[in-house]
């Protein structure tokens, strides 16, 4: 896009902002203004910005993985049963809260009153509750005490155990697994909280393939390494395939509620950047093995936490956000590997037709 001859400069740059908002917000990519603004796409060029990916794309959102296939990542029960089958290692279900379902080796409730003997007389503390069918851990807590009808939370707070299984007892039930400890160099430069990888594997047809990953680490008072923009004040940060090094870490800064390299962790005061993960190399091949037993499922993201055992599987997703990805590494993740393997969905109308541009993403590319 050519300067106007004498044009102001706030009035050019904000012409070329919305020249180039109009066509990310079009297929593949789909960014929205905001998207723009937090991947700060401005100082990029062009081939970089067409890299990102919006929320709602597409491809983001698992169009190229089988309906039906993404039922066995979406259900953890069934997860964490074929994962079993094959000796991957996961952290122990102590009990499942179902009217019917259950685990091998796990103790099986279906009443609020059931769930409140087991956690006052067989339960070993700390546990993790999560529902089977929860995702962005909604409804995962990390639960220290029981006592007096309240779940006695590690971020200090209390919530009634009768009002948890009332809310996600409908998700299909929840687990009760025991804490898995994180590996002592996890431990030291993040704190006594597992921080787990999120990576991505896609399928190819040579086989799985590693394409990203990074590291959510859990600040504060968090009970899980959710991001949420920054919002949760948890942290991210962009991992080296190659090397398991964390290159680069990112926060929320409070003061300019801006997105900001973060050199250490708030809580150890230990550098993030430069840390190896333990078994790096250990881990990947764990997810590229893994990967085939979810046939069907082109795009998944494997999250894997460092424990003192080892890495371990705590669950796959059927696609996954790219949010994460693309701002821990400041990479839009649909490179020229992206898009050799993974397509957007033909248009579906001549109206489809004429929005969808052509490119590297076409069908026929």
């Amino acid at each position: 896009m050519a300067r106007p001859r004498g044009g102001d400069t706030q009035d050019y740059t904000n012409m070329k902002r919305n020249y180039e908002m109009a066509q990310l917000r079009r297929p593949p990519n789909r960014l929205t203004a905001a998207e723009y603004d937090l991947y700060k796409l401005a100082d990029l060029s062009w081939e970089e910005k067409s890299r990102f990916l919006g929320a709602n794309a597409m491809t983001a959102v698992s169009s190229n993985n089988d309906p039906q296939s993404q039922a066995l990542a979406k259900d953890k029960l069934i997860t964490y049963g074929i994962l079993r089958l094959h000796g991957f290692p996961f952290p122990d279900i102590k009990a499942v809260i179902h009217p019917a379902r259950g685990f091998p080796g796990a103790v099986s409730l279906r009443t609020v009153t059931e769930v409140a003997a087991y956690l006052e007389t067989r339960a070993v503390f700390p546990l993790f509750m999560k529902p089977i069918a929860g995702n962005a851990g909604a409804g995962s807590v990390w639960v220290d005490a029981y006592a007096d009808g309240l779940l006695r939370l590690r971020n200090g707070t209390t919530l009634p155990v009768d009002a948890y299984i009332e809310r996600w007892l409908c998700r299909e039930g929840i687990l009760l697994q025991a804490v898995a400890r994180p590996h002592p160099e996890i431990a030291r430069r993040c704190g006594p909280r597992l921080a787990t990888a999120r990576v991505v594997v896609l399928m190819t047809e040579n086989g799985p393939i590693v394409h990203r990953a990074v590291l959510r680490i859990p600040a504060g008072a968090n009970m899980i390494d959710n991001f949420r923009h920054g919002a949760s004040g948890n942290l991210l940060g962009a991992v080296e395939i190659g090397s398991g090094v964390v290159s680069k870490a990112i926060g929320l800064n409070l003061a300019s509620n801006r997105l900001e390299p973060v050199a250490a962790h708030p809580d150890t005061g230990q550098q993030i950047v430069g840390c190896v993960l333990p078994e790096w190399e250990k881990a990947k091949q764990m997810c590229i093995r893994a990967a085939p037993l979810f046939p069907g499922i082109r795009y998944q993201s494997w999250d894997i936490a460092f424990t003192e055992e080892g890495p371990q599987t705590i669950e796959v997703n059927s696609g996954g956000d790219v949010d994460v990805l693309q701002l821990a590494s400041g990479q839009g993740i649909a490179d020229a590997t992206w898009w050799k393997l993974l397509r957007e969905p033909a248009p579906r109308t001549i109206l489809h037709r004429w929005f969808a541009r052509s490119g590297p993403w076409s069908r026929g590319g």
